[in-house]
């Protein structure tokens, strides 16, 4: 619900204020009793960006109402004099200590029960390290598939981070070396994100993961191209997800094969674990056919 600012007076004469339709198809304004003065309580506008830096995406956690201890991108109010791309620069200055550069508009965002709109922009950093600022707890950098999607301040964070990975490939210039990694960070994006959308939906029975459209395949051909190009830190990423899916569906021998495969490319102790979780549910699965 809109909150009442709770507005008395007029801020010309300082008579009260009344409410007037002044036009059959607006809604009701508040109207100097005394000199006629309309109040139009407009929107605020705020703008913010959603800034890669070292191929992370920045976030900070709020120290302030609303949605205090939540994450979002850096942004805040437009100040009088100032556009938007201004604004949004400034206030990643202020909130996380960098200098960045607009790279494009990834959306207007408007709600009814809000006062604010949010403007956000795709951004990338110029100079400095990530830091503590203004209004917040925390600052910390995340990898396409780690974003925090439970944890965000606003419906207008999740929209924003939502169309900077559909379109995070126009931001960033792709030379043929990272060609492999852009296709893995889109498949584990988007596989991400369909798990997140559905455990926000109603309870419903409980789907095996292996079964479910897309997922499996998604995971398979990440896992190819991150062995492919020997890439240590997405088959990090890959490979545990792939494991799991393949022990909800009980196969436990390619599950097992997949993590091996994944240990002796990373040596990841995550891995190390759960080779020998799978080799244990391989025996006792071999135990029940005896």
């Amino acid at each position: 619900m809109l909150i009442d600012p709770g507005y008395k007076f007029c801020p010309r004469c300082g008579a009260p204020l009344g409410r007037r339709r002044l036009k059959e198809f607006e809604p009701e304004r508040l109207v100097c009793t005394r000199c006629l003065f309309v109040m139009y309580l407009n929107p605020k506008v705020a703008a913010g960006a959603v800034v890669e830096h070292q191929g992370r995406v920045v976030l900070l956690r709020r120290e302030i109402d609303p949605r205090a201890g939540f994450w979002v991108h850096p942004g805040g109010f437009v100040d009088r004099g100032e556009t938007l791309e201004q604004a949004a620069i400034r206030e990643t200055r202020e909130e996380v200590g960098l200098e960045v550069e607009i790279l494009g508009l990834l959306g207007a965002f408007s709600f009814l029960d809000s006062e604010v709109v949010v403007v956000t922009y795709a951004a990338r950093t110029l100079s400095g390290e990530p830091r503590v600022g203004d209004e917040c707890l925390e600052v910390r950098t995340f990898a396409p598939q780690e974003l925090p999607w439970d944890e965000l301040a606003f419906p207008s964070t999740r929209l924003a981070l939502k169309e900077y990975l559909r379109t995070m490939d126009a931001w960033q210039p792709v030379t043929a070396d990272r060609a492999t990694t852009v296709e893995i960070s889109r498949a584990l994006v988007t596989s991400t994100l369909r798990s997140f959308e559905a455990a926000q939906r109603p309870a419903a029975p409980r789907i095996d993961l292996a079964s479910e459209p897309g997922r499996l395949e998604v995971l398979l051909d990440a896992r190819t191209a991150a062995f492919r190009a020997k890439d240590v830190r997405t088959a990090s990423l890959v490979y545990p997800q792939l494991i799991e899916v393949l022990r909800e569906g009980r196969r436990f021998k390619e599950a097992l094969e997949v993590a091996e495969e994944g240990l002796a490319l990373t040596h990841d102790p995550l891995l190390a674990r759960l080779a020998d979780e799978t080799a244990d549910q391989l025996a006792e699965a071999e135990k029940e056919r005896c």
